[in-house]
């Protein structure tokens, strides 16, 4: 087994056909196949099933891929701390993002690495939770932005801020409700595994609520349809209720009587190398979280000061720093201020 075999697996199991990857990879299709069943040959198992739509993976196949994926990602990552041994961030740096906080965060954060860090090839992704943490584990993301409070097996964490959760309705009380009044009312919850849910469903124990949703969704812009048309309510944070299309408008609500709240954190797997790129898309982004929070342009979310700027990777001595370019404050300024509540209007937004 070496790296070219690797390569072409992946290949073919991205592309989905040996025809695709073999004008993908510019190679000969007679050669990809040479390659799959030396590779078959060598584990004694089939890896992929071919049918008319193209190749799917075998239990064998799927557990070779994901390893696979990341001995690449390892070898990229070597590759690129060489060209970088001079402090010249470069490379491909991957970063996943809860789908309310794409829009948010994505944009600006890939004008600014493109600006200041041009040698810096940005991957932005969106996912769910669940799937995001499973691809940063599984080495196919080397960072990402994900709804945890406490470190996990396998995951470094460093919190970033805490987001509060409105009630979202569309009625055109402003008040505070009650959770109790909550509860009486339609409710429409993400599903299964969301921090949302798991947040409000704590609150409802200990209050002795019992709640039973009229239905669940996971896509954020058809939820906010759903209430903006009266079917149902919802839990939902500020960039949720403000994100897609901005004709389908949705009021929110304070809690009264509960403070409901989630943390978002930049995770990172523990065993992942931490090129200079790395550390630089890190910091940038730190760095915007700080900035958006202190403008308003991020409501409801309160930033969270470390006890002391994290420190660079050791096996690194240190990472280079966010220079002037595209920004008014770095993150080490930036925790040296007060805390503040995002509270005035986000800004370009609906």
């Amino acid at each position: 087994m070496d790296l070219r075999q690797l390569r072409y697996f992946v290949g073919i199991v991205q592309a989905g056909s040996l025809s695709r990857a073999a004008d993908q990879l510019h190679v000969a299709q007679s050669a990809i196949s040479h390659h799959l069943a030396s590779l078959e040959s060598e584990l004694d198992r089939q890896l992929v099933t071919r049918g008319p739509k193209g190749i799917l993976l075998t239990e064998a196949g799927g557990v070779l891929y994901r390893h696979a994926e990341a001995i690449l990602r390892q070898v990229e990552i070597a590759k690129q701390d060489a060209l970088s041994a001079q402090n010249v961030a470069s490379g491909r740096v991957s970063i996943g993002f809860p789908v309310a906080l794409a829009s948010l965060l994505g944009y600006e954060l890939l004008v600014r690495i493109r600006k200041s860090y041009p040698q810096i090839l940005l991957h932005l992704t969106d996912a769910n939770s669940a799937l995001l943490r499973e691809r940063l584990v599984n080495g196919r993301l080397d960072m990402a932005v994900l709804l945890l409070e406490q470190p996990e097996r396998g995951l470094a964490v460093e919190p970033l801020v805490v987001e509060e959760l409105f009630y979202a309705t569309a009625d055109h009380d402003n008040s505070p409700i009650s959770l109790a009044e909550v509860a009486k009312l339609p409710l429409l919850v993400p599903g299964p595994g969301s921090g949302i849910q798991r947040a409000a469903q704590e609150a409802f124990d200990k209050q002795g609520l019992t709640v039973t949703p009229i239905g669940e969704c996971d896509t954020m812009n058809t939820l906010r349809r759903l209430v903006a048309s009266g079917i149902g309510n919802s839990i939902m944070t500020w960039c949720a209720l403000h994100d897609g299309d901005p004709k389908i408008v949705v009021n929110h609500r304070a809690f009264a009587d509960v403070k409901l709240q989630r943390t978002v954190s930049l995770c990172f797997s523990e065993v992942g190398l931490r090129s200079p790129a790395f550390e630089a898309v890190a910091l940038t982004l730190k760095a915007l979280v700080c900035e958006m929070i202190e403008s308003g342009a991020w409501q409801g979310a309160t930033l969270i000061v470390p006890d002391a700027e994290p420190s660079a990777s050791p096996a690194r001595g240190g990472g280079p720093k966010p220079d002037s370019a595209g920004r008014s404050h770095s993150f080490a300024a930036a925790i040296n201020r007060k805390m503040k509540n995002g509270n005035g209007h986000r800004k370009g937004r609906a």
